[in-house]
């Protein structure tokens, strides 16, 4: 598939164009395409090849300090991504990701996955018509989903509702994208749940979710009064930068 597509070789992938879907300032690029079944002409599937082109050198030396050696961002994702569905959690399937690196940090690195299963994402469930029944279940799903992934030692700050998606049904499945930033311990200290369940709360709008949903989610996870006083007090901190600025608005 990904020799059909021109994508079986670094200069493949450094000269592809499908749909651009984000331009990081020429730091970094998403693109989408569709794959062909060689040989049927049959499209399998919707896929996204993620480029970084100016890698943060930074990030380079973290990984050599850490791990002795330089994993590019598309490698850590990777990993990630296998660390999340050893975990039983859903995320968009990686294909293929591979990497460019020097002695002390990376020069290009890419991946590619397929899309997301599901029809549309936390963010957009929650802006819908959907019954308060159907929103019941399915944030008690998502609640104990995120239960499980922190119960394997595993958290994101990127825990945001558009980085979600639902299938909806009699019983919710979720998957996870995006995760690129994952927390990876033994035991997952109560903070670290904060973080992430803050992150859950502040980029749901308080115009599309009641106050009364929140806590019975806090509850549906199994959060006690010390948990909501540290969730309340990251969603307070996070609230000083501009882009949550629209949590506020009714």
């Amino acid at each position: 598939m990904l020799r059909q597509a021109g994508l079986d070789s670094f200069e493949g992938v450094k000269n592809f164009k499908g749909e651009l879907i984000k331009n990081h300032k020429g730091q970094r690029d998403i693109q989408r395409f569709s794959a062909v079944l060689p040989g049927a002409g049959a499209t399998i599937g919707t896929y996204y090849l993620k480029r970084n082109w100016r890698p943060y050198k930074k990030d380079g030396l973290k990984s050599l300090l850490r791990r002795g050696e330089v994993w590019s961002q598309s490698r850590v994702e990777w990993e990630n991504s296998m660390a999340l569905q050893r975990a039983g959690i859903g995320i968009a399937q990686p294909v293929a990701f591979g990497e460019e690196c020097g002695p002390l940090w990376e020069k290009f690195s890419f991946i590619i996955t397929a899309s997301a299963r599901g029809e549309l994402t936390l963010e957009e469930f929650l802006r819908s018509n959907a019954s308060a029944a159907e929103r019941r279940q399915v944030f008690d799903a998502l609640a104990q989903e995120v239960r499980k992934m922190h119960d394997a030692g595993l958290a994101s700050a990127d825990l945001f509702t558009r980085h979600i998606f639902v299938e909806r049904g009699s019983n919710p499945k979720f998957c996870f994208i995006d995760m690129a930033r994952l927390d990876r311990r033994r035991s997952l200290p109560m903070k670290l749940r904060a973080r992430d369940l803050a992150a859950l709360n502040i980029t749901a709008p308080l115009r599309f979710i009641s106050a009364k949903e929140r806590l019975h989610f806090l509850r549906s996870y199994g959060g006690n009064c010390a948990l909501r006083r540290l969730v309340v007090e990251r969603t307070n901190y996070l609230l000083k930068r501009r882009k949550f600025a629209g949590f506020l608005m009714r």
